[in-house]
C-alpha cells in the first residue's frame, strides 16, 4: 500500500525517480555506474549480490526485478534459487560465497565488519575493487529496498520480466535519460 497519495499509481521505483527528476538523476547515474560500469565483478555477480540483499531486507519488487535481471543475463533458474537461499546453498558458486556472506553482514550487522572481513575477501582472491563494489551494490540495495518498500511499490511478475529485459540490456541509461530530459 502507498505511504505517500502520490505514489498510489506508482508501478516501479522509477516512477519514484521520475517523480523529481532533478533529485533523483544523481543518485540513477550512481545506480548505473555501481550496476553496469566497470567493474572487478561481472554485472551478473552484482545482480546476485542485489537480489541476495534484497531477499535480506525483504524486498519483494527488488527481488523480484532483480531475480528476472539475472534470469534475462542467462544464469539460470537453479543458481538464482540458490543465491536467494544464502551464499552457503548448493548452486551458489565457491567464489561468489565469501562475497555474499560479507553483504549479508553488511545489510544485518552493519557495525560489525571490519578488517578481518576484508582480509577474508582478499584471501578468497577478490582484488580491493571487487571489495569496494560489493560495499556499493549492498550498501545502494539497502538504500533501494528501503526506498521501494516505504512508497508501498510491490509489481508483478510481467513487470518484473518486463524490467529485467530492459536492466540486463539497456541498464540505467534510458531512465537516466528521461530523468535529465524531465529535470531540464
Amino acid at each position: 500500500m502507498p505511504t505517500l497519495s502520490y505514489a498510489k499509481d506508482f508501478q516501479g521505483v522509477a516512477d519514484v525517480f521520475l517523480r523529481d527528476p532533478g533529485r533523483y538523476a544523481p543518485l540513477l547515474q550512481f545506480i548505473e555506474s555501481v550496476m553496469a560500469g566497470e567493474s572487478d565483478l561481472t554485472k551478473a555477480e552484482r545482480e546476485m549480490i542485489a537480489a541476495y540483499v534484497s531477499k535480506l531486507n525483504g524486498c519483494d519488487f527488488c527481488l523480484g526485478a532483480h531475480k528476472w535481471t539475472l534470469a534475462a543475463l542467462d544464469i539460470d533458474l537453479k543458481t538464482i534459487e540458490a543465491v536467494e537461499a544464502g551464499p552457503d546453498a548448493e548452486g551458489v558458486e565457491e567464489r561468489l560465497r565469501p562475497l555474499l556472506h560479507f553483504a549479508g553482514r553488511l545489510t544485518r550487522n552493519p557495525e560489525a565488519v571490519g578488517q578481518a572481513d576484508v582480509d577474508a575477501l582478499l584471501a578468497a582472491g577478490w582484488s580491493e575493487q571487487a571489495v569496494e563494489d560489493t560495499i556499493n551494490v549492498a550498501s545502494l540495495f539497502n538504500y533501494v529496498n528501503r526506498l521501494v518498500d516505504a512508497f508501498g511499490i510491490e509489481g508483478n511478475e510481467s513487470y518484473f520480466k518486463q524490467v529485467g529485459r530492459a536492466l540486463a540490456t539497456q541498464g540505467y541509461e534510458p531512465l537516466i535519460r528521461s530523468a535529465l530530459k524531465k529535470a531540464s
